[in-house]
């Protein structure tokens, strides 16, 4: 397997009335959705311990990617972008979403 050289972390926090439905519809396309884009490679979900004062569920979505030109590509691609924030709508006001992206240092 590829070594990955850049990694996008992807923090977010959902309330728990929207939690199992925000799961199903990363499990049920959008990280494989995700996956077939070129480059990347892998992803992890991590459920942070920590919670937030209002007690809404935190994770953490790790995504290798193989380059940052790949990551570049990705983020040009504004068709999908669209596509996910579409996806995304039903969530607003159940979901805070935070995005870091990075090389292997």
């Amino acid at each position: 397997m590829k070594e990955p050289g850049f990694f996008l972390l992807v923090r977010f926090w959902v309330a728990p009335q929207a939690e199992q439905t925000v799961l199903r519809w990363l499990d049920g396309g959008h990280v494989a959705e995700l996956l077939r884009q070129p480059g990347f490679l892998w992803c992890k979900r991590i459920r942070l311990t920590e919670k937030p004062a209002d007690g809404w569920a935190g994770y953490s979505m790790i995504y290798a990617i193989d380059s940052k030109e790949s990551f570049d590509a990705y983020e040009a691609d504004q068709a999908l972008k669209q596509k996910f924030a579409r996806e995304r709508k039903p969530f607003e006001g159940q979901m805070r979403i935070e995005r870091v992206a990075g090389q292997v240092a």
